[in-house]
């Protein structure tokens, strides 16, 4: 008998299904953690500031490579979950074959792009000099696992859609153990110093890539990824980067707003520079669980949008943020207990670390106004209302966040005033997409009460 690994989402007790399906997800968001979690605690540990600094300067070039095809893969998920709602297997199908050869082509031109062209893009960013010369060989090395990071984005993205959050957590799980055991073999057993940190994560990447495509393909699924079906469908491709698109850009608009932060923290010095890279890898014990809230607000929203379900929409969308706040919220509580340990597990210079405990006192007590904003996003964009969420986030996150930049930097010329601004534009943003999401509810609604 075929085992349907298609998860209906469109009926049944809500709260349950909405936990099932975030549990692995939040597993899955940790795990990917590792991949560059252990690769900055093996800096931090076993290299010198300068390697630190080096990782950390390219992370926001690391962030612009594969924002585009992130956003693509959100547009796949959400054409691929509304197909699922809507009981049309061929479109789940078309969309994602379509996406993996799209984003595979686009992969492999930005892989060429950024290593050809990564010294100049890293001095744009005025990376300091002591470190351009371990961030360019970083960045290269990573550059070359892109492609098939692309190609698990976009399949993971078509699993999810169907309410298959198990298998990339199963496959991140294990591959995030993999590549604890590359650092290791790479930086102590073999003393590559960064070079070894960039292999190790390129080749962890690909084997995740790997591992996904064999489950992906595997006979026991409604919607499965086939070799004979890879192709590109124009018709259903427009579809996906109608939504992937918006999604795509307000990532690397959101990305460049960041690029700005990095501009302005490069002239603080060295020091401020690994202070922010350490800030940056436990922020991302809060921030990445709160990314599997919005992939499950969008997954179900989006099932929901193509079964016309919009009252569950709705509901659903409103405990997912009740339940992101708390767990946000809890996570924060748990670092600021004991914040200079959790530095401490990064980094040992406590130069670095003092700079980092600014940053954090001021943005992790307020960080359970993120959840707010990535979810009702998460929601609208599985509604369709990519383009809408794309304004919302360049003016607040963008727009917002580098004119504070400027405003603080003048006035205050702190690495705290710095941090303020992250929690000023996450509450910008949040209103914002309450408000929208409160004008579609009621807009589809009234329309499904309408009279025929």
């Amino acid at each position: 008998m075929k085992y349907n690994k298609t998860t209906d989402m469109t009926s049944g007790a809500v709260i349950p299904q909405l936990i099932r399906f975030i549990l692995p997800l939040i597993g899955a968001s940790l795990f990917q953690q590792l991949y560059n979690t252990v690769d900055f605690l093996f800096v931090g540990n076993f290299l010198t500031k300068t390697s630190a600094a080096a990782v950390g300067a390219s992370a926001t070039l690391i962030s612009i490579t594969v924002g585009l095809f992130s956003g693509i893969s959100v547009g796949t998920s959400i054409v691929a979950a509304q197909a699922v709602g809507c009981k049309d297997r061929e479109m789940g199908e078309k969309a994602i074959h379509s996406s993996v050869v799209f984003g595979i082509i686009g992969g492999l031109a930005v892989m060429t792009a950024g290593i050809a062209f990564a010294p100049q893009i890293l001095t744009v960013l005025r990376t300091p000099a002591e470190v351009m010369d371990e961030a360019v060989l970083y960045i290269r090395i990573y550059l070359l696992s892109v492609p098939m990071l692309v190609f698990y984005n976009m399949v993971s993205g078509g699993l999810r859609a169907q309410g298959d959050s198990q298998t990339p957590f199963t496959v991140m799980a294990v591959c995030g153990l993999l590549n604890v055991l590359m650092d290791a073999v790479f930086i102590v057993w073999i003393p590559l110093g960064v070079a070894g940190v960039a292999v190790a994560t390129a080749i962890t990447q690909s084997m995740s890539a790997l591992f996904i495509g064999i489950r992906a393909a595997s006979p026991d699924r409604e919607i499965r990824l086939s070799l004979k079906k890879l192709h590109i469908d124009g018709a259903v491709l427009k579809k996906v980067l109608k939504i992937g698109l918006p999604t795509g850009f307000q990532t690397i608009i959101l990305t460049f707003s960041n690029v700005m932060v990095q501009y302005y923290i490069n002239d603080f010095g060295e020091t401020a520079v690994a202070a922010f890279a350490a800030y940056y890898k436990v922020e991302n014990l809060i921030y990445l669980p709160i990314t599997a809230f919005g992939q499950a607000a969008a997954t179900f929203a989006g099932q929901n949008t193509g079964a016309m379900q919009y009252k569950r929409i709705r509901s659903g969308t409103l405990i997912t943020v009740l339940l992101g706040c708390g767990v946000t919220a809890a996570i924060a509580f748990t670092i600021l207990v004991s914040p200079r340990t959790v530095f401490t597990w990064f980094i040992k210079d406590q130069s670095v670390v003092t700079e980092a405990l600014k940053i954090a006192l001021v943005s992790f007590p307020l960080y359970w106004i993120y959840p707010i904003l990535e979810i009702f996003g998460g929601a609208l964009r599985g509604m369709g209302y990519s383009l809408g969420c794309m304004a919302v986030t360049i003016a607040c996150m963008c727009v917002i966040r580098i004119t504070l930049l400027e405003v603080f930097t003048v006035i205050y010329h702190t690495i705290q005033a710095l941090g303020a601004v992250y929690p000023v534009t996450w509450a910008c943003a949040a209103v914002s997409f309450t408000v929208f999401f409160a004008a579609v509810m009621k807009k589809k609604l009234g329309e499904s009460r309408s009279p025929e």
